[in-house]
């Protein structure tokens, strides 16, 4: 069997779909281009008729079994902070039970009474938020056999996915809303870096009330870079370069969304076990009609009627396709001081 690169599946049976009018044609489209047995035909033979899995009016733009959304899913999770932070998953739209204060364990004494200790419980309910990201496409690009096609439209998915996820989980900026869930650095008091990276990570050590044993670091990759060169061959950094590493024993994991500027970073200690995680995975729609308002800042809305008046784009004239990807995700910090934040960490120059 031909080796497929994992999330290809999910990217080549989008394309299918973005590049056909209905289940049938993108069926047969997938089949010629990629064979019978392939991946993107196994899963269009599994559709059903009639997209989103929760909606029988959408339900022929996504199939029955998940398993190439699942499979680019794994790919994202191993490239977003989301993933790599092995975080505390509960079901979305479900109550789940969780501890506010542990109990505690005492030594008692032959013939002793034992000390009752007091367990405080949270009632969490998480339900999902949507994160989307809407691309035209020329229909030649997606009836291009090449595979660098392919290739690029997997990349810029998967580019979107990670970079928009990123932002709205670190920045402090980012205070939440009904569709952004605020980040875990928001409402926390940031520590001013001293300019030395053994001494902010021993004043973040010492205000967490995390559990270490599952606590990791994240910055941006400059930052990690700047710590590693200047830690050389010894110290708390020694470990740490542009792609990560590990500051004083903890995972340090980088992104590009970190915010970063000519002042320096931020380096921020998180509990990934304190903060919990709903994700329901990707789904995919597309269009070939109907016009596009062409702005990252768009007036249209239906809930409260607004008619969209910048750059209004007829596919159909314009021979494209427009593709939406949307993922179903959301996450709570249960405790503000299991995240610290340092700001302004800058190490590009010996202290």
């Amino acid at each position: 069997m031909q080796y497929v690169r994992p999330g290809l599946t999910f990217a080549r049976t989008a394309i299918a779909r973005g590049a056909t009018a209905n289940e049938s044609e993108a069926l047969r489209f997938a089949a010629a281009r990629w064979g019978n047995s392939s991946g993107p035909v196994l899963q269009l033979r599994a559709s059903i008729s009639g997209g989103e899995t929760t909606d029988a009016d959408y339900s022929a733009l996504v199939g029955t079994s998940n398993e190439p959304s699942s499979e680019f899913l794994d790919v994202v999770n191993g490239l977003d902070l989301l993933g790599k932070l092995n975080l505390s998953r509960v079901p979305p739209r479900v109550p789940v039970i969780g501890f506010g204060s542990g109990a505690t364990a005492y030594w008692v004494g032959q013939s002793k009474a034992t000390p009752v200790s007091r367990q405080a419980f949270d009632r969490l309910t998480m339900f999902s938020k949507k994160v989307a990201a809407l691309t035209i496409v020329s229909n030649e690009l997606l009836n291009s056999a090449d595979p660098r096609a392919e290739q690029r439209f997997l990349q810029d998915l998967i580019s979107a996915a990670v970079s928009l996820s990123d932002w709205a989980f670190v920045d402090p900026s980012n205070s939440g809303s009904d569709s952004t869930p605020a980040s875990v650095t928001s409402g926390a008091s940031p520590i001013t870096s001293g300019g030395d990276l053994a001494d902010d990570a021993e004043a973040a050590l010492a205000v967490f009330s995390g559990d270490l044993t599952t606590a990791s670091w994240i910055c941006h990759p400059r930052t990690a870079a700047q710590a590693g060169i200047r830690s050389g061959n010894g110290g708390v950094g020694a470990n740490l370069g542009a792609r990560g590493g590990s500051l004083a024993g903890l995972p340090c994991y980088v992104s590009e969304s970190v915010p970063f500027d000519s002042s320096g970073g931020l380096l921020i200690l998180i509990d990934a076990n304190k903060v919990a995680l709903v994700d329901e995975g990707f789904t995919v729609r597309r269009s070939t009609v109907g016009m596009v308002e062409m702005s990252n800042t768009p007036a249209g809305a239906t809930d409260t009627p607004v008619a969209a008046n910048t750059v209004p784009v007829s596919l159909f004239q314009s021979e494209t396709t427009a593709l939406m990807i949307t993922r179903a995700v959301n996450w709570k910090a249960a405790e503000s001081a299991s995240v610290v934040v340092i700001e302004g960490a800058n190490y590009g120059a010996a202290p």
